[in-house]
């Protein structure tokens, strides 16, 4: 499997909004390529025979977690790190993150 290059990884920052000094960018281009060769060595496992686990209609029977609906305020430690002035209706006022481009 072919490693990620600095300017891959540059590109891959900038969709993200990321910005990273050249040493964090070489740490990190280190940590990716390892990861893409664990992948490559996963690649080459045998799986001849195995049958795909994808589908959950397979996983008939498995009793999950019920669902409860929660209308309490806040719990205080996310009042105290956000500050009570931008609690309003039981939501947390933030900036804006999303622009057009």
């Amino acid at each position: 499997m072919s490693q990620i290059s600095l300017e891959e990884l540059k590109h891959i920052a900038k969709l993200a909004r990321l910005e990273f000094s050249d040493t964090e960018l070489l740490k990190f281009a280190k940590e990716f390529n390892s990861i893409l060769g664990y992948i490559s060595e996963i690649k080459e496992c045998d799986t001849t025979g195995l049958k795909a686990e994808h589908n959950l209609e397979d996983y008939n029977g498995i009793v999950l977690q019920e669902d409860k609906v929660v209308t309490d305020i806040l719990p205080a430690e996310i009042i105290a790190v956000s500050g009570e002035s931008r609690i309003k209706d039981n939501y947390i006022k933030t900036s804006k993150i999303v622009s057009k481009e």
